[in-house]
C-alpha cells in the first residue's frame, strides 16, 4: 500500500464480520470526483451509510465516508480509491476506533429532558428541556450511543457529522 493510504491491519484468521468504518479522502475539488469515488464503492457492492463533503483548500476538499465492510474489503477500498488521479490521499479508520471524532445534534420536544450518559471523552452542550438542540462532540461510536439514546427517548431531529480522526491532517 502507497504511503498515503492508511488502513489499520487485520486483526483475526478467521470468517471476518462487516463492521462500520469511515474513510476521509483529499481530493481535487472539481467535477467528476464524487462520481470517481461513488463508482469505486458501487463496483465493489459497497454502499455508504454517510457522504459528507468538508471545506475546500484552495483546489482540495474533503469527503467523509461511512460505510460497512470487512477489514479486507475497507483495505482495498482504500488502496482503490487512492489510485484515482483526482484523489490525494486516504484514511479509513473503523468508527469504533477512539481516534475518529463525530459531532452529533439532538433536539427532543419542548419540556423534554436529556442528558447523554456519561462518557470519559464526550463533551455536550444545550438545554434539552427547552427544545434547544444539544450538541455532543467526541469519538464517533460515544456519539452515535448518545443520538441513539436520544432517539429511543423521543428526539425530534437528530444528526451525526464525522469531523476527523486525530493526529490526521485533513
Amino acid at each position: 500500500m502507497s504511503p498515503g493510504a492508511e488502513v489499520p491491519a487485520e486483526a483475526s484468521t478467521g470468517p471476518e464480520p462487516e463492521q462500520r468504518w469511515v474513510a476521509l479522502i483529499r481530493g481535487d475539488d472539481r467535477p467528476g470526483t464524487l462520481t470517481a469515488l461513488s463508482s469505486v464503492f458501487s463496483t465493489r457492492g459497497v454502499s455508504f451509510t454517510s457522504l459528507a463533503t468538508g471545506g475546500v483548500d484552495g483546489d482540495v476538499g474533503s469527503i467523509a465516508v461511512t460505510f460497512c465492510a470487512t477489514t479486507r474489503r475497507a483495505r482495498l477500498l482504500a488502496r482503490t480509491v487512492e489510485r484515482l488521479s483526482v484523489v490525494r490521499s486516504v484514511v479509513a479508520r473503523p468508527v469504533e476506533d477512539p481516534q475518529v471524532r463525530a459531532a452529533g445534534v439532538v433536539r427532543m420536544p419542548d419540556g423534554v429532558p436529556f442528558s447523554p450518559a456519561a462518557a470519559a471523552d464526550l463533551e455536550w452542550s444545550g438545554d434539552a428541556s427547552a427544545g434547544r438542540p444539544v450538541l455532543v462532540e467526541g469519538p464517533f461510536a460515544q456519539v452515535g450511543t448518545v443520538v441513539e439514546q436520544a432517539r429511543r427517548e423521543g428526539a425530534v431531529m437528530t444528526a451525526v457529522m464525522v469531523l476527523g480522526i486525530d493526529g490526521v491532517d485533513h
